[in-house]
């Protein structure tokens, strides 16, 4: 494993233990983070981001299944697992608690230079969340 897969790493275990100051030193002060729906710029708007996620999902968890590194790129692949036990906050407005599972794969494209993330590209399915959480109804079996 080189560096770039050792700091996606190290992001992936800062985010489990919800560590704000772990994960900040892990990110360039300019970092770009892609989301679906949106840009963050700076650490403060990725950590904004990880809050929502951690106050609507305190017990999150995020396993990696999948490691390609090429040089300063990383792509991961992985599964976001946790209970619905807080508001989560999002563009649409607020959803309360529903106590629903969700189980949702995952993939994030860094960018790693000087041993920290200058860029991420963090795809997930958000109607897929939206069904799981009993927000959007799911689609008829065929």
């Amino acid at each position: 494993m080189g560096q770039a897969a050792n700091v996606a790493h190290q992001k992936m275990a800062a985010f489990n233990a919800q560590d704000t100051e772990r994960l900040l030193t892990l990110l360039g002060s300019d970092v770009e983070w892609a989301v679906p729906g949106g840009l963050l710029r700076g650490g403060d708007q990725v950590i904004a981001f990880c809050s929502v996620l951690w106050e609507a999902f305190p017990d999150i968890k995020l396993t990696v299944t999948r490691v390609v590194e090429e040089g300063s790129a990383v792509a991961v692949q992985g599964r976001a697992e946790g209970t619905h036990k807080g508001t989560f906050h999002t563009p649409g407005g607020d959803i309360p608690p529903t106590d629903r599972p969700v189980n949702l794969t995952f993939s994030q494209d860094f960018e790693v230079q000087g041993g920290v993330i200058v860029a991420v590209r963090h795809h997930f399915d958000r109607l897929e969340l939206l069904e799981q959480l009993g927000a959007m109804p799911a689609p008829a079996p065929a």
